[in-house]
């Protein structure tokens, strides 16, 4: 290790050091508990496991269309909101109350 200030490793050298003995201590679980997993799915267990999954992914789907008319709704709430406060300010820049056309605008201008 790379040392700094009177014999104390540097932060750098620390955090490689980590992370080299983190992966050693994840790569050796996961040679021990891989067979085990792969046991586990290819035995009777995976067409339980691919029924639950089946239902997971139909649910999403579910889920993920409730959602969207969710957003179409509040999507629709929105521009109802737009439109009244755009109405609004067009009624305050009529002057006496009378109607006025874009292209009247326009050539006013």
């Amino acid at each position: 290790m790379c040392s700094v200030d009177g014999g104390r490793p540097s932060s750098a050298s620390i955090f490689v050091g980590g992370f080299v003995l983190g992966g050693i201590v994840v790569g050796a679980l996961g040679c021990i508990y891989a067979p085990q997993i792969s046991k586990a799915l290819a035995g009777a267990d995976r067409k339980n496991l691919m029924k639950k999954l089946s239902k997971f992914i139909c649910d999403e789907e579910k889920a993920l269309e409730r959602t969207g008319k969710i957003l179409t709704e509040n999507i629709a709430q929105l521009n109802s909101a737009i439109d009244d406060v755009s109405s609004q300010l067009r009624a305050d820049d009529i002057p006496n109350g009378t109607a006025v056309s874009p292209d009247e605008l326009e050539a006013s201008i």
